[in-house]
């Protein structure tokens, strides 16, 4: 019983171990004494719907309510029109976007937070791969 349950646990962490670069991202910026923090997976594969999270808080670290915000995704080295998927308000200064990214590369998104008639813009770099 002892000897089951000792592979049993081994098993377990080597799964967990061998668990691949899934998961989820932070990256964050202060703009003017509001801090956007993007929350996107760890990768990102062309043509494949993802949902983006982004945070912001004020000086004091409260959340921000009631802001109008959403992406901006570019391809410097393709200019084209770019995509900019609007936040659905999710609570605690959190709002939720739908991303697609169309060509594999490197793209900047740039978060735009509206909040009480001023724009707040963080920049931020994404690497988007093929799919495997």
């Amino acid at each position: 019983m002892w000897v089951r349950l000792c592979w049993a646990g081994l098993l377990l962490l080597l799964l967990v171990a061998c668990g691949g670069a899934g998961g989820t991202s932070v990256a964050r910026q202060t703009v003017d004494g509001v801090t956007i923090a993007l929350e996107r997976p760890a990768s990102i594969a062309v043509l494949q719907d993802y949902d983006v999270v982004v945070g912001l808080s004020d000086a004091a670290g409260a959340p921000i309510e009631g802001a109008l915000v959403f992406l901006e995704q570019d391809m410097p080295a393709m200019p084209m029109s770019s995509n900019q998927p609007l936040g659905e308000p999710i609570g605690n200064g959190r709002y939720r976007i739908k991303a697609v990214f169309t060509m594999d590369g490197r793209w900047v998104v740039k978060v735009h937070a509206t909040i009480a008639g001023k724009d707040y813009v963080a920049a931020f770099d994404q690497d988007v791969a093929l799919p495997q």
